[in-house]
C-alpha cells in the first residue's frame, strides 16, 4: 500500500495485514494496539496505530468503535477541526481502524494529564483513592474543569495549519464535535500538546473517539432507544461541575474562547453530508446502526445550533 493509495482509501477498507509493526502502543482497554507503515523506514507522520473492535458491555458482540472513530474524523475534516486521520482497516480478516500519528518528525506528545498537576486546585486522585469518584469506566479527577484546561493551553498555540483560533478556542471545537457525535471520553488523557525541541508547545489535533454515538450498543438496543432522547443524555462525564451536558459544556467553552465560528460552520452541514460520511464498507454498518448514528448527529446538531441562537 503506497502513500498514495492511502489517500485515496477515505470510503474503502485498507488491508493492513502486510505493514511493517513499528512498536506496540501501551495502556487503554485494547490490549492489541500497534503503530503500522506500510514501509519500516516511512517517517513518523505515515505511522498508523491499529485498533480493533472492541467487544460490548455484554461480552458477546462487537462495539461499532471503528465506526464511530472514522465518522469522527469526517465529521472534523467537514468542520475544518483538527483531527486524527481514521480510515477503516483490515489486519488478518480483523475489523478494526487505523488512526494516523498525529505527532510531526520532531514533536513530542504529552496528554493533558502531564500538565494539568502545574493548574492550583487540580488534584489527580490515585488510583485507590476513595476520593477518586468512578463515571462509569472513567474518575473524575479534582478541578478538572474548564479554567483547568485554560490555564494549561494559555501561551500554547493552536494546532499546526489552523488559523483564527486560539489554542483554547480550537479546544472549545474539539467539544464542539464532541458534543456533535455523543462523546463523554474527553478525560485528561484524551487530548494532547505538541512540544518541539526548542520547546515550543501546540495543541494536537483531537483523537480517539470511539466511544461517540453509541458504538457500544447492540442494533437490538438501537431498535428500542430514541435516538433524539440518547442524544441529550450526553454528559461530559470527566468535568466538574458534575452533570454538564456536552451541549452545555461546549457552548460555553466556545463563548468564553470567542470561537463561535465553529457554531457557524456546524448549521452549514446538511443532512446529505452527514448520510454521507457514514458510508461504511461491507458489513460493518447495518441500516439500524447508520440510522440511529445520523439522528444522533442531527439531533446534536439541532441542539447545538438552536441552544447558542436561545442564548445570543
Amino acid at each position: 500500500m503506497t502513500k498514495a493509495s492511502i489517500a485515496d482509501a477515505h470510503g474503502d477498507e485498507i488491508d493492513v495485514t502486510d505493514w511493517a509493526v513499528i512498536r506496540d502502543e501501551p495502556g487503554g482497554r485494547d490490549p492489541n494496539k500497534r503503530w503500522l507503515a506500510p514501509d519500516p523506514d516511512a517517517p513518523r507522520q505515515e505511522h498508523w496505530l491499529w485498533k480493533s473492535r472492541q467487544i460490548t458491555a455484554s461480552g458477546d458482540v462487537h462495539a461499532l468503535t471503528d465506526c464511530a472513530e472514522v465518522v469522527a474524523s469526517r465529521l472534523a475534516g467537514l468542520l475544518g477541526i483538527p483531527a486524527a486521520d481514521c480510515r477503516y482497516a483490515v489486519h488478518d480478516g480483523e475489523l478494526g481502524l487505523v488512526s494516523r500519528n498525529v505527532a510531526p518528525e520532531g514533536f513530542s506528545l504529552n496528554t493533558g494529564a502531564a500538565y494539568l498537576p502545574e493548574v492550583v486546585g487540580y488534584v489527580r486522585q490515585s488510583e485507590g483513592s476513595a476520593a477518586r469518584a468512578p463515571v462509569g469506566r472513567m474518575h473524575r479527577d479534582e478541578g478538572y474543569t474548564l479554567d483547568a484546561v485554560e490555564r494549561v493551553l494559555s501561551g500554547v498555540n493552536p494546532p499546526p495549519g489552523l488559523a483564527g483560533f486560539t489554542a483554547f478556542g480550537a479546544f472549545a471545537g474539539y467539544l464542539v464535535l464532541d458534543a456533535l457525535v455523543g462523546n463523554s471520553d474527553r478525560h485528561p488523557g484524551n487530548w494532547a500538546l505538541l512540544e518541539s525541541e526548542t520547546g515550543e508547545r501546540f495543541l494536537a489535533p483531537t483523537y480517539d473517539h470511539g466511544t461517540a454515538l453509541g458504538a457500544g450498543l447492540t442494533d437490538e438496543n438501537r431498535r428500542v432507544k430514541d435516538p433524539a432522547a440518547f442524544a441529550r443524555r450526553g454528559r461530559a462525564n470527566p468535568f466538574t461541575p458534575r452533570k454538564q451536558s456536552l451541549v452545555d459544556l461546549s457552548l460555553t467553552a466556545v463563548r468564553r474562547a470567542d470561537a463561535a465560528e465553529w457554531l457557524r460552520r456546524l448549521a452549514r452541514l446538511d443532512d446529505s453530508g452527514v448520510r454521507a460520511i457514514l458510508d461504511a464498507p461491507g458489513q460493518r454498518l447495518s441500516v439500524v446502526a447508520s440510522t440511529f448514528m445520523e439522528r444522533v448527529v442531527l439531533e446534536n446538531r439541532r441542539r447545538l445550533c438552536d441552544d447558542n441562537a436561545a442564548q445570543d
